[in-house]
């Protein structure tokens, strides 16, 4: 079931949140935690810091979960493939999702071109209930990598 979109604004920016996207690496909430609590029922509070600081921090997510739209300014997440980054960068992530990262085009498995930011966090372990897309059950399940073995 796909979960819906959540926007939350203040004066220059708005921060998009896809919890469809997300696999709870938590860097937003150790980057900036005046902006992003999950405490509160209004988890991010834009306005709580600079825009710079909240930019920073929105570029920070790995999976592509967090987007931001500026005051006047086009989405960051709307970007058009070739004003992507011309290299695509796969990282595996210790006992976690792959994180790609770059100019990609993703399709699911009937060939519909699924609409993600310039990044995202792929399920690795299997136990997703989100596929492709990693939603943080690797830490429940405690998945763990395997090294390959030396030469």
């Amino acid at each position: 079931m796909e979960k819906r979109l959540q926007s939350y604004s203040a004066a220059g920016i708005t921060v998009n949140f896809d919890p469809n996207l997300c696999y709870h690496s938590a860097i937003c909430l150790k980057s900036l935690p005046a902006v992003f609590d999950v405490r509160r029922r209004k988890w991010i509070e834009p306005g709580a810091s600079s825009i710079e600081e909240v930019v920073a921090t929105v570029e920070k997510c790995p999976s592509g979960a967090l987007t931001y739209l500026r005051e006047g300014q086009a989405e960051q997440v709307s970007e058009e493939p070739a004003e992507r980054p011309a290299i695509t960068m796969i990282q595996v992530s210790k006992n976690g999702p792959l994180l790609v990262q770059g100019n990609f085009v993703l399709q699911d498995e009937s060939g519909n071109v699924l609409n993600t930011p310039n990044r995202v966090a792929l399920c690795r372990c299997g136990y997703t209930d989100n596929s492709p897309f990693c939603d943080g059950s690797h830490q429940r399940m405690r998945f763990t990598s395997r090294r390959r073995a030396e030469d």
